[in-house]
């Protein structure tokens, strides 16, 4: 290797006429002295012997406590360079999507001429599964609701059957991972919130799908319920009696629901609004 022993040095630019003399000095001074190296390579998909160059993986240089130093990515032909690496201990690695990162290999720069490392990667038979994930909110506050239930069914021909379950984490997200292609119905339940579904979620080719839901509360104006018994004048329940809710605004009544009573006389209304109310019930006979 032939290295420079002092420095190229240029003069400032000058004029000369005819029959001048020019007295150009120069002070030489030595060459800094390099203190980084560098490490190329080329990323295989499978064996460093017999496998294929892998275009477009990230290669990545570590510190030797772990920390992420410099990266790069390789070209067409699988290979790469990262430069400008001072004198020291390092691991380095690669991956690709589809592939897991590959096991980290030591590095050591402790001269200016270049490092050589091949890397393989690693398959990752996982990176060809789906992902469900999203973000839980209140519907009124618009806040992360936590500790929420998601349950996961996978649809096969109408038979329903329970996959997966998780629970949301404190800013609402949750996540269902390693999930083979088909069809699937989620469901939602947390305590003071009505039950939300989600139905028909195809997933195929490492689909991630994002399922952000907004959960209505049972709390306040929706969760009034009317409910009771209704008799005869002897004390029976009355069973299939006609029970209509009548809202009273101005004093004018409108019916506003109608149901029947059960086996055992009784009878509910649910998400009442607030307001004012009455219950009319009555047994028809068909003839």
């Amino acid at each position: 290797m032939n290295n420079d022993m002092l420095k190229l040095n240029v003069s400032s630019t000058f004029t000369l006429a005819n029959n001048n003399e020019a007295d150009i000095n120069l002070n030489l001074t030595p060459p800094n002295i390099t203190t980084t190296g560098s490490v190329s390579g080329t990323i295989y998909d499978t064996t460093i012997l017999t496998g294929n160059v892998v275009p477009g993986a990230t290669v990545k240089v570590f510190s030797s406590d772990g920390t992420p130093y410099a990266h790069t990515v390789s070209g067409i032909d699988g290979s790469y360079t990262i430069s400008d690496l001072p004198m020291g201990i390092y691991t380095i690695a690669a991956v690709k999507d589809g592939n897991y990162l590959s096991s980290s290999v030591p590095l050591t720069i402790s001269s200016i001429l270049p490092v050589t490392i091949n890397l393989a990667l690693i398959d990752n038979t996982s990176s060809t599964k789906n992902v469900i994930y999203g973000t839980l909110i209140d519907n009124l506050t618009n806040m992360p609701l936590d500790n929420v239930n998601i349950s996961l069914y996978k649809v096969i021909d109408e038979t329903k059957t329970l996959v997966s379950t998780t629970t949301s984490i404190g800013d609402g997200e949750f996540l269902l991972d390693y999930l083979d292609n088909g069809t699937y119905d989620l469901t939602f339940t947390k305590a003071g919130y009505q039950t939300s579904e989600l139905n028909n979620v195809v997933l195929t080719n490492s689909a991630m799908f994002n399922a952000s839901t907004t959960l209505t509360s049972t709390s306040g104006e929706i969760n009034s319920t009317v409910s009771g018994i209704i008799k005869n004048d002897l004390g029976i329940i009355v069973p299939n009696a006609f029970v209509g809710l009548y809202k009273i605004v101005d004093g004018v009544e409108t019916l506003v629901a109608v149901t029947y009573t059960n086996a055992e006389g009784k009878y509910m209304f649910g998400n009442v609004l607030e307001g004012e109310y009455l219950v009319k019930a009555k047994l028809s006979q068909t003839l």
